[in-house]
C-alpha cells in the first residue's frame, strides 16, 4: 500500500467533520493479499502475538486470498502512518504480494 502521510491526515480530518472521535477506541482492519494462503497465516503468526484478531480469510474474484485482522486501539495519524509502514515491511519480509490497507469502524 503505498498511502501518504498526507493522506492519512487527511482521512483523520474526514473523520472528525463526520463526527468521529479520533482519540477513542476504535475497530481498526488491516488487509493483506496472496496468491498463497499458507503466506496470510505467516503474516497472522506475526500479528497474534500484538493482540491482533483474525476476522478471516476469503478469496477475491481474482482467485487471490485475503486475510482481514483488526485491533481495538487509539491511533493518530502519525501512528497509523507508521503502521502502514510497518505492514508493507511484513509483507515482505513474509513475501506476501500486497499490504491492502485500512479500515476502521466504531465500537458498538
Amino acid at each position: 500500500m503505498n498511502a501518504s502521510f498526507d493522506s492519512v491526515k487527511e482521512m483523520f480530518r474526514k473523520m472528525e467533520a463526520n463526527g468521529w472521535d479520533t482519540a477513542s477506541t476504535l475497530k481498526w482492519g488491516f488487509f493483506f493479499s496472496d496468491k498463497d494462503k499458507g503466506k496470510l497465516l505467516d503474516v497472522f503468526s506475526e500479528l497474534e502475538e500484538h493482540s491482533y484478531k483474525n476476522e478471516g480469510m476469503h478469496q477475491a474474484d481474482d482467485g487471490d486470498w485475503v486475510l482481514q485482522v483488526s485491533k481495538l486501539d487509539i491511533l493518530t495519524p502519525e501512528k497509523l502512518h507508521k503502521r502502514n509502514v510497518a505492514f508493507n515491511e511484513l509483507a515482505a519480509h513474509c513475501a506476501v504480494e500486497l499490504y491492502d490497507g485500512w479500515d476502521v469502524g466504531k465500537i458498538e
